[in-house]
């Protein structure tokens, strides 16, 4: 990380980074603005410092006017950044500068394997919906490539090592997973061009001097991924946290599609009724009352969090 970011030079004492970075491929439901809480309230509670980053490397499923609107949502809840937001899709040199240093470590090679071919595999799948990569395209020649190349665009993948990758999650505990047998060589570019959301999550952590990541249980499985990567770029490893599925009061789970958006809650009650209830459906504070970001961040510990799923109050939906 850069020292300046994470310690203040006269005294050298320590202070907190933290950011949120949602996609705006849709609008903000309330699990989402909850997680988006929990990690402003975990630096703030600490004098640290909190970040914004627009995850928008796919422009076609990531209008502008949608991470617009995520800003002014945000905004609303007092949840803004303390420096101008960052956008993944104004960042395409700073990873292809990261992409060169992987490369000198021979570890970037092209895959011509298409998602049909990878999903008719018997490989072992992964969360995401993905599957672990057998690797195929790893032993190709440079002649076999360049023949391959006539006929598709490949995407790039980086080679995994076949080694375990352990961490302890501020939620989950420790967690374990081998690089090569549960996850496989993965893209780090898209045939497209685009930068995938492995390198460019590292890259943006590492280089914004992350020091800790509050986010999703569903992106567990991604940490070592990334962890493995921020190593090889020589960057220093957040601390993470990766809070429990949220759902509406009857145990559904959340999803931009679904019309859960809070936009229509905010137009009907004001930002510290909702603050209120979302704090209190994380437990931070005992009743499901009207609270503000100054009196949520003097009540906040991150021992209060569950770390079973979190059920919404019937006020929030």
């Amino acid at each position: 990380m850069k020292e300046n970011d994470a310690y203040n030079n006269k005294e050298r004492t320590f202070v907190p980074v933290g950011r949120f970075a949602p996609t705006p491929s849709g609008e903000l439901h309330a699990g989402n603005v909850l997680c988006a809480l929990i990690a402003y309230l975990s630096v703030k509670s600490r004098g640290g410092k909190f970040l914004l980053r627009i995850e928008d490397l796919d422009a076609v499923r990531c209008p502008k006017v949608s991470a617009q609107k995520i800003l002014d949502i945000l905004g609303a809840f007092g949840l803004d950044g303390d420096e101008p937001p960052l956008r993944q899709s104004e960042r395409g040199g700073v990873y292809r500068a990261k992409e060169e240093i992987l490369r000198s470590k021979n570890l970037v090679y092209p895959c011509f394997c298409t998602r049909a071919q990878l999903h008719a595999s018997e490989a072992p799948r992964l969360g995401d919906g993905g599957v672990v990569y057998s690797g195929v395209c790893r032993s190709l020649t440079e002649e076999q490539a360049a023949e391959k190349a006539k006929m598709r665009k490949p995407c790039l993948r980086v080679a995994v090592p076949d080694s375990d990758i352990t961490f302890h999650d501020g939620i989950a505990g420790v967690f374990t997973q081998n690089l090569s047998r549960e996850c496989g060589d993965f893209i780090i570019r898209r045939s497209d061009g685009v930068y995938a959301y492995q390198l460019a999550v590292s890259v943006d952590d590492g280089e914004s001097g992350v020091t800790e990541v509050v986010r999703g249980a569903d992106l567990l499985s991604s940490t070592p991924r990334q962890i493995w990567l921020m190593n090889l770029l020589g960057y220093n490893t957040p601390k993470y946290y990766h809070i429990p599925l949220v759902c509406d009061p009857f145990g559904r789970k959340l999803s931009k599609s679904e019309g859960d958006g809070i936009a229509h809650r905010l137009a009907v009650s004001s930002p510290e009724r909702l603050l209120g209830s979302l704090a209190y459906a994380a437990h931070i504070i005992p009743a499901d009352v009207p609270a503000s970001l100054l009196e949520l961040t003097g009540a906040f510990s991150w021992e209060k969090i569950p770390k079973t799923r979190i059920l919404l109050p019937q006020s929030l939906m």
